[in-house]
């Protein structure tokens, strides 16, 4: 994807090699790897607790590499241009996705030879039905409730993470103050990801992300109305707003499961597999979503190259980097508490009847 070294052939190719690689890795081996991974949470352990460690370990798991990403990267692929400004490097770039990607095979071949699947699920052999499917789709509201959440803390966390890029350098003037907050907020989830099991013990899963998602837009809103130019500031409110995107990021594919679960108790099938390929489909659309809104944002404040440092263009890369993650922490927060049916007691409710359903059928 970062071919550096083709920054001098005809748009033609570089645009065919741009979505070749970009389908190859995002739709096709990220799908083939990532759909049987997240449901893979459900064989391992039938236990509620057991299923809220595995999401938090995952999400430990990712922060770590985010460290690695996030940290490492920005302070060696940007350099000064003659003008003074922090610009990219595309051939350091493309060294850095190397060592990414070599890292990346690493991590997968661990994975699959230290996890061990407990539960055996029953095989199911039959035949892909469409109708059937979006006739499930439509009618679980745990399902819709859940990709709705999803999307829009992708819109959320994605935007935050890819406007980083401009308001640090352009705004700031400082690249490597993205790489500090990357790494703040990484230790921030770290941390939340020690702490949060132990509250959703208490609080459950939905209510504590509804709380998490208006404190990241709260966060947000406040630092919009300072406008402020102060760095330290900024980053303050930045991992507030960060802590609202952990909260739920934490905990979110434990609700995965407490998906599959109600679905099971509703309709008597378990269907692993397909909802968690459902969720990651949707999630998809998220991220492309989220990726389209910030370049058309740009576009729209006048962003480019000879405008990058403009005195407007700068203060709409602030504004954008407020509003429209805030935007999405106030949808997600209305998704979870309208849509989404599965709070604390009903998930309780519905891991007491599977158990209750298992042991019988174990008698």
């Amino acid at each position: 994807m970062y071919a550096s070294w083709f920054q001098d052939m005809a748009m033609g190719f570089k645009i065919f090699w741009m979505f070749l690689t970009y389908l190859l890795w995002g739709s096709v081996f990220y799908t083939s790897i990532n759909i049987p991974y997240g449901s893979m949470a459900s064989a391992i352990s039938p236990e509620a607790k057991d299923r809220a460690s595995l999401s938090s370990w995952r999400t430990i798991g990712a922060t770590l590499a985010n460290v690695a990403i996030g940290v490492v990267p920005p302070l060696v692929v940007y350099y000064s241009d003659a003008n003074g400004n922090t610009v990219l490097s595309g051939s350091r770039m493309s060294l850095a996705a190397l060592g990414c990607s070599i890292g990346a095979v690493i991590c997968y071949l661990i994975c699959y030879h230290l996890t061990t699947e407990r539960v055996k699920i029953e095989k199911i052999n039959q035949s892909f039905n469409l109708v059937q499917l979006l006739k499930f789709l439509v009618t679980n509201r745990a399902l819709v409730g859940i990709i709705v959440a999803a999307i829009m803390l992708l819109l959320s966390q994605l935007t935050l993470s890819s406007m980083g890029q401009y308001i640090y350098p352009n705004y700031f003037g400082s690249a490597a103050s993205l790489s500090i907050a990357n790494g703040l907020s990484s230790v921030l989830t770290l941390v939340l990801a020690m702490i949060v099991p132990s509250l959703t013990a208490k609080v459950g899963k939905k209510e504590l992300s509804i709380f998490g998602s208006l404190l990241g837009a709260a966060a947000l809103f406040v630092a919009f109305l300072l406008h402020t130019d102060n760095l330290i500031v900024w980053i303050v409110l930045y991992l507030i707003a960060y802590m609202g995107i952990a909260f739920f990021n934490v905990v979110c594919w434990a609700m995965i499961t407490d998906v599959i679960d109600d679905a099971e108790v509703r309709t008597g099938q378990r269907t692993d597999g397909t909802i968690y390929s459902v969720y990651s489909f949707a999630r998809k659309l998220g991220q492309a979503a989220s990726s389209s809104l910030s370049g058309t944002m740009l576009t729209m404040i006048g962003y480019t190259s000879a405008t990058a440092f403009d005195a407007a263009v700068l203060d709409g890369i602030y504004n954008i980097t407020c509003l429209v993650p805030a935007a999405g922490f106030v949808l997600l927060a209305l998704a979870l508490a309208l849509i989404y049916p599965l709070g604390k007691k009903q998930v309780e409710k519905n891991i007491a009847y599977l158990k209750e359903k298992n042991q019988q059928k174990d008698q």
